[in-house]
């Protein structure tokens, strides 16, 4: 009867330390990664109160419920609380494109002003593997080469491809 008691105690703890994920992770080429990220710099605009925390707060929990392509959404601000840098990252262009038809066409839209009242664009710059048909999309909505930055000059955007890399997932 001991035996038995061993020999289950044994199958469970084998069972066990089998069956326990793996951790390791996967290493994907930039030659082969569809990751974009994308960096927006804004200016707080002068006499405008800005809650970050509280207003992140709300667009991430946004974000994360409904664009299931977004991979990271941060605000970076810097000492002086007088400029921003928003980190977003998606895990191809369509989730990128997804996001901006919201703003500019979805249900997003109608809260497009109250960022422009706290908020001056100062530039965008996209990281990874962009396509013609999002550059495009910028340039039909508006948001590149049209929009004017603190300095009264065109923002347009700067579109980085890798050269090289990888990413762990």
């Amino acid at each position: 009867m001991r035996y038995i008691y061993i020999l289950i105690l044994y199958l469970i703890t084998f069972s066990c330390v089998k069956n326990q994920p793996k951790n390791e992770p996967i290493i994907v080429s930039d030659a082969k990664n569809e990751d974009l990220i994308v960096l927006v710099e804004w200016s707080i605009n002068e006499g405008t109160e800005v809650d970050l925390e509280e207003w992140n707060e709300a667009w991430a929990k946004m974000v994360v419920e409904s664009e299931p392509l977004t991979t990271s959404w941060r605000f970076f601000i810097n000492e002086d609380r007088s400029r921003v840098t928003m980190y977003e990252s998606y895990t191809n262009w369509k989730g990128l494109m997804h996001h901006d038809k919201r703003i500019t066409e979805g249900d997003l839209k109608d809260r497009l002003p109250e960022v422009f009242a706290r908020y001056k664009f100062e530039g965008v710059t996209v990281l990874g593997p962009v396509t013609r048909e999002l550059k495009q999309f910028f340039l039909d909505i508006g948001f590149d080469k049209s929009m004017k930055n603190s300095e009264g000059e065109l923002i347009e955007f700067d579109y980085r491809t890798s050269v090289g890399g990888y990413t762990k997932k």
